[in-house]
């Protein structure tokens, strides 16, 4: 989530530094700046994979990664956007399969593609 309210998904199998890289592909080609970008980040361990190394000292002139310490969900933008999805989607509701229940969160989601000033607020940028 872009702290300019953008809201950048992908659906990957796994979670691992492959799918991180096309991850930060994605996020730069989305960009609707030629600022640089800060991406704050957890700790997982794909974003500090070795076979990254290559890939981010291309992109430092682009983008810059933040880890913020460990255990401090309270200070990641995104868990504040997960809550206001589970509020407005999941809490409460029976889905009868696995494609309901994905077709309700991306159509929850798809709002959020554009820069908007919900995300924005989010994320305590304004």
């Amino acid at each position: 989530m872009g702290c300019n309210g953008q809201l950048v998904i992908m659906v990957e199998e796994n979670f691992d530094a492959d799918s991180f890289k096309r991850f930060l592909t994605a996020i730069l080609k989305s960009a609707q700046t030629d600022k640089k970008i800060l991406l704050v980040l957890d700790n997982a361990r794909y974003h500090h994979a070795n076979k990254l190394k290559e890939y981010l000292d291309s992109i430092q002139d682009k983008m810059e990664l933040f880890f913020l310490p460990a255990y401090s969900p309270d200070i990641n933008a995104i868990e504040m956007l997960w809550k206001k999805t589970r509020r407005s989607v999941t809490h409460n509701r029976y889905f009868a399969t696995l494609k309901e229940l994905t077709d309700n969160l991306f159509d929850f989601w798809n709002k959020f593609k554009n820069p908007n000033i919900e995300l924005a607020r989010l994320c305590a940028f304004i």
